[in-house]
């Protein structure tokens, strides 16, 4: 027994051949084994090549191995069993696989794949002709289309992008097992990974030469038994450790960008650790969240996602199709990924913006209370307290738009408050394309806009007691910080004909989702309660105290003092939101006044200044207690007030609304239904239906259709298949209100889909 394997009635070496070794590991593949291996038996002797199946059993708990024993019985010396003793791990298994084609046989070609019967044997002969005629010294399988789950193929992409980013593969599907692979390029390679990374691991080394790759479109089937086991958070935490292990390795032996050693060697190690903390907080709560199906509750989610597919897949596709409501710039950041399917159907494509900021945020979270308080463990305090807040980690999983503006705002900030104490012009122009962002994501940003101006003009008569300084500065500031914001009124002006259309166009007036019976309208002290309330949902009570308190020693300390203002902006945001709940331009409902959560998420901006201050308080504490035990103490109680949040208000939000779906009936049926043809759908407060229905984008004319909205809505029949409407009554969308005593409508269409709330309708057929 050697290396934890034993080797079973192996056959001898065999003189070189041009045959073919099938190297696949088992892991508790009892039921799928047998199957898969009499497939590639039978198909290679039909072929007539020399060959042999290499079986690893990974030390599976159930009857895997006693199935290899019996194969390996029976098959003539064509099926070499190795057994592990205990489980090793997939990368292991591949590893000992290899090891014994290259060590048992003088076979050229080695077919690494699976034993779950999700590959079969057909494909292996195009695989050998693509060889052949490529003159290959390897071939790469890539699934035509992915028979797993959802969230597996989400994580597949993920993997394979990860793969891309960090170990500089070319392979379109990293993890796809069915390689076809000259021997030669295995013999002498030293392969490290013990987990999934094997799969990057081995292309990215092979890539490093002048090995011929190609790649080719094999069949993917469904799992007939079992249940695969890279799906739970374990296998997958421990692929991506295992990944930055690989990449770790091919930056010591010097394969990758040398600059990339940097890396290893941070100037501040600590503000290394943090954003990787961050990096793997943020994919953890992603594959949670998306394992809960809960990445897409939010209506307002699935819209994002809609519009950035329309600019790309519509009946008139172009930036036309952004529209005039939201802000661009999360639509525009969207547009690489959304493309993709399975990406866009999982929601990835605009989590992964989310994902990326709250990485940022976190970050620059760490950089400025570092400097406030001249203290790193103020700088661990403020991340931490962001970080680790649940109502933080569930909307940096979906493709909402906060957590863009929150990276945005941090970034900003951090750069003004660096540019009032250094002077450095560059950090002013960090700060005003920051801003400039900020208002092209979200409106929120229009105020931080006009609170950095102030600040700017503010620091400049302070600093030079000088008018001339003042405009100066102002103007080199604002110029770009509100470039963003003329250009969006410069585009509702050019595409609507109206300036002022994103503030009170026709899907945009507050009238639409603001009650008139809206008590926190007209009453300063109820809004003002309300936005409280919302912020202990969002924050806890106890992390709110102790910003407070940071707050207080800081302007106690710093007063006004030019070098010292910038933090102050992001309280701006406080008074900004009791004032649009005020005015009915938004609305928020908390369970202490109104019985229900609802836009509560608009209180977690606070989270920034609460971080910020929070962290400035562990910074205050007496100097003779900042020594380095000390100091970790007071971030961990810190951070322990994230523990007192009273739960994931963001989600109970969506939760409690989506339990009451109405329009999943009429998705799930056209889901069904639709064959072909151009459906007639109105945009707002139907995306649910639009986004789950899976009706092309391409397919649904709605009223962003430049020149085809109107015609279709005089003379459907002339110009639509279907027709879907929203009858609810108070509530009735544009084509129901249009069409519902057209007699053309019963004519010329047959009701096949009828509730409550909607009718969906298809053109009847011409004899």
């Amino acid at each position: 027994m050697t290396d934890a394997a034993a080797l079973r009635d192996a056959p001898a070496p065999r003189p070189a051949t041009d045959g073919v070794v099938v190297v696949m590991p088992a892991y508790r593949e009892a039921k799928n084994l047998a199957a898969t291996v009499e497939d590639f038996l039978t198909t290679l002797a039909a072929l007539g090549h020399d060959h042999r199946v290499i079986v690893v059993d990974d030390g599976s708990p159930d009857t895997t191995g006693a199935v290899l024993d019996d194969l390996v019985a029976r098959s003539g010396g064509r099926v070499i069993g190795v057994w592990h003793e205990r489980n090793r791990g997939y990368g292991a298994a591949v590893r000992t696989g290899i090891r014994t084609a290259l060590e048992r046989t003088s076979m050229r070609w080695l077919l690494l794949t699976d034993s779950d019967g999700q590959f079969r044997a057909a494909d292996l002969d195009a695989l050998l002709t693509v060889r052949r005629h490529d003159r290959a010294d390897a071939v790469i399988g890539y699934r035509r289309e992915r028979a797993d789950p959802l969230p597996r193929r989400v994580n597949g992409h993920l993997w394979t992008l990860a793969g891309r980013l960090l170990l500089g593969t070319r392979s379109r599907d990293v993890d796809c097992a069915y390689k076809l692979l000259d021997r030669r390029l295995l013999e002498g390679l030293d392969l490290v990974d013990e987990a999934a990374a094997i799969d990057p691991e081995l292309l990215a080394r092979i890539g490093r030469g002048h090995a011929r790759v190609v790649e080719h479109p094999v069949e993917h089937h469904p799992r007939a038994h079992g249940e695969p086991t890279g799906a739970s958070p374990r296998v997958i935490v421990r692929s991506f450790l295992s990944l930055a292990r690989v990449y770790a390795e091919l930056v010591r032996d010097g394969h990758k960008w040398r600059r990339t050693r940097a890396l290893f060697t941070p100037s501040d190690p600590v503000l290394a650790l943090v954003t990787l903390a961050a990096v793997l907080l943020s994919a953890g709560a992603f594959v949670h969240h998306l394992n809960l199906g809960t990445v897409l509750l939010y209506n307002d989610a699935t819209a994002h996602l809609l519009i950035a597919r329309r600019v790309l897949d519509s009946p008139t596709p172009g930036l036309a199709q952004l529209g005039g409501v939201w802000p661009p710039l999360p639509h525009l950041l969207a547009l690489p990924l959304v493309w993709y399917d399975d990406l866009y159907h999982s929601g990835f494509a605009g989590s992964l913006i989310s994902m990326a900021s709250y990485t940022v945020t976190v970050r620059y979270l760490y950089l400025t209370a570092s400097t406030l308080g001249r203290s790193r463990a103020a700088g661990l305090a403020a991340a931490a307290t962001f970080a680790l807040n649940p109502n933080v980690l569930y909307l940096q999983s979906t493709p909402m738009t906060e957590l863009p503006l929150f990276a945005c705002i941090t970034v900003a900030v951090h750069h003004l408050h660096e540019w009032s104490r250094t002077g450095r012009y560059s950090r002013l122009v960090a700060a005003s394309l920051a801003t400039m962002l900020a208002t092209l994501t979200r409106y929120e940003g229009w105020v931080l806009a006009a609170a950095l101006t102030l600040v700017v003009a503010y620091i400049s008569w302070r600093r030079w007691k000088s008018p001339a300084h003042v405009e100066a500065h102002t103007l080199f500031f604002g110029v770009v910080a509100f470039s963003g914001v003329v250009a969006w009124i410069g585009w509702s002006q050019a595409i609507f004909g109206d300036a002022l259309y994103w503030l009170s166009g026709e899907y945009a007036k507050a009238s639409l989702w603001v009650s008139s019976a809206d008590e926190n309208i007209g009453s300063p002290t109820r809004s003002g309660t309300t936005y409280a309330w919302a912020l202990a949902h969002d924050l806890g009570l106890p992390a709110l105290l102790a910003a407070l308190a940071g707050l207080l020693v800081y302007a106690w300390r710093h007063r006004l003092r030019p070098a010292a203002v910038a933090p102050y902006t992001l309280l701006s945001f406080l008074p900004f939101f009791v004032y649009a709940l005020c005015s009915g331009r938004r609305p928020m409902k908390v369970p202490e006044l109104q019985g229900e959560f609802y836009n509560v998420r608009f209180a977690l901006i606070m989270a920034l200044p609460t971080a910020l201050f929070l962290g400035y308080l562990v910074s205050a504490a007496p100097r003779r207690l900042l020594r380095l035990p000390a100091r970790a103490a007071l971030a961990t109680a810190a951070v322990a007030t994230v523990l007192a949040v009273p739960g994931t208000a963001t989600l109970a939000e969506p939760r409690n609304w989506t339990s009451g779906d109405t329009a999943r009936p009429a998705a799930a049926w056209l889901r069904e239904h639709y064959d072909h043809g151009d459906l007639l759908m109105e945009g707002p407060h139907n995306e649910t239906i639009a986004f789950r229905s899976g009706v092309p984008t391409g397919r649904i004319v709605y009223e962003g259709s430049y020149r085809l909205w109107e015609p279709a809505l005089r003379t459907p029949a002339a110009h639509v298949r279907w027709i879907y409407a929203r009858t609810l009554p108070g509530w009735e969308d544009r084509v129901w209100r249009r069409l519902r005593d057209d007699p053309a409508l019963t004519r010329d269409y047959t009701l096949l889909f009828q509730d409550d709330v909607q009718r969906i309708y298809r053109r009847k057929e011409a004899p």
